[in-house]
């Protein structure tokens, strides 16, 4: 239905969305989902101060993996790297949209899990993939795969236990 979610619930529509932005945050809808997310002041521009608020909540999970942060100015250097942003300590959706790797800025601000992957990723394995350009799956692809698999495992497993 076309009802509005509780106080503190979301509807189905609005976790699809961000169920999708989620697992493949290279996509422009995604990329500007995330954007709206981290924009606090919705000035169109993702601030030092923006990206060290979402930074501080990552050292706090970290730190309580006993993991030790990298310092957020540190963190920031490789940010401002990757993104290029045209403006010196402004980073606006374009400049996102244009660096092809907003999914890396992304995850190292707001998901801890993948940034984590992403840290200990082997850096050739780019390359690798590189080579099979053609075949490569979009990460929401990969997604749908590993929870399809799991949902046929379950299955299984259920109906041995039925028939045991």
């Amino acid at each position: 239905g076309r009802k509005a979610p509780k106080e503190g619930k979301i509807s189905y529509a609005d976790f699809v969305w961000f169920l999708l932005s989620e697992e493949d945050k290279k996509t422009q809808t995604s990329i500007e989902y995330w954007f709206r997310c981290m924009d606090l002041d919705g000035d169109g521009v993702l601030s030092m101060y923006e990206l060290e608020y979402f930074y501080e909540e990552q050292c706090q999970k970290m730190e309580s993996m006993a993991i030790e942060p990298l310092p957020f100015e540190d963190c920031l250097c490789q940010m401002l790297d990757l993104v290029k942003p045209q403006c010196d300590g402004k980073i606006t959706l374009h400049d996102l949209k244009k660096c092809k790797q907003a999914n890396l800025f992304f995850d190292t601000f707001i998901n801890l899990d993948k940034y984590l992957d992403h840290e200990q990723k082997d850096p050739f394995s780019v390359l690798r993939v590189g080579e099979n350009e053609g075949q490569e799956l979009s990460d929401w692809e990969k997604y749908a795969a590993e929870e399809y698999a799991i949902l046929v495992a379950e299955e299984a497993a259920t109906e041995q236990w039925n028939d045991g």
